[in-house]
């Protein structure tokens, strides 16, 4: 049973990729230049045509925007997952609970592209990895596992309400902003800095920058933050999942 789940569950996402990425082998090529179409003209604009300040800028702002990439793209993709498996929902007889998981491997792998531009401007701005890089795994886990606690309330959010997905990603957009993307938390004071932190998205931001720029391990609260929203999620939204996934197929006739 667990390669079977296993297969699907690959199966699935390999139809997502070739469906973003296409087939031939362009493929390699349009994986590796996505990140830096999506994430690159944003660290020109802020860095350098509007001049930021700070230690490695472009770096600091990577380590926020390359996972809000991974959480944004993830709960996207999450909300069209049903309707976009209509076909094979309506004709064949598989594990639902795997969807969201799914747009989460999916946005992964896109995820990996993305983590080249960061190694990019390490290069650029001088910044070598220190003994700190052994928590990037960590880290990644972390932020994979906050994917997937909004991956499945986002599915279900999709599949209720799918005329206010666009409100939905304005509001994930928002939380961005609401956290220190542009500027590092080091840099709000006072008030602002302790509501800042209590957006989930800080922690990870932070940790990021932690790892990558600063050299030194996340402190707890930044993953285990996350982390247990994450939980929390899950556990609301899980069973919701399960009972509805049957219901599915006549949600879309």
């Amino acid at each position: 049973m667990p390669l079977r789940r296993l297969d699907v569950l690959l199966s699935l996402t390999r139809a997502d990729l070739n469906a973003r990425y296409g087939r031939g082998p362009w493929q390699l090529g349009k994986w590796l230049l996505d990140p830096f179409a999506l994430v690159g003209v944003y660290l020109l604009l802020v860095t350098f045509v509007l001049g930021r300040a700070g230690e490695a800028p472009g770096l600091s702002l990577a380590c926020a925007i390359v996972p809000f990439q991974l959480l944004m793209m993830t709960i996207v993709n999450s909300m069209t997952a049903v309707s976009t498996r209509r076909s094979i929902i309506l004709n064949m007889s598989f594990e639902r609970i795997l969807i969201p998981v799914s747009a989460v491997l999916t946005e992964a792998v896109a995820f990996g592209a993305s983590l080249t531009l960061v190694v990019l401007l390490m290069a650029v701005y001088g910044v070598a990895p220190t003994a700190a890089i052994v928590w990037l795994p960590v880290v990644l886990l972390a932020t994979l596992t906050f994917a997937a606690g909004c991956a499945y309330p986002a599915t279900l959010f999709g599949l209720w309400f799918p005329d206010m997905r666009v409100v939905a990603v304005s509001l994930v957009r928002t939380m961005f902003f609401l956290a220190p993307g542009l500027v590092p938390l080091a840099q709000i004071e006072g008030r602002a800095g302790d509501i800042v932190r209590l957006n989930q998205l800080t922690g990870l931001f932070e940790s990021y920058r932690a790892v990558l720029l600063h050299g030194h391990r996340p402190a707890a609260w930044q993953l285990l933050y996350p982390i247990g929203i994450a939980c929390l999620l899950l556990l609301a939204a899980l069973p919701v999942y399960r009972r509805e996934q049957s219901q599915f197929a006549k949600a879309m006739e």
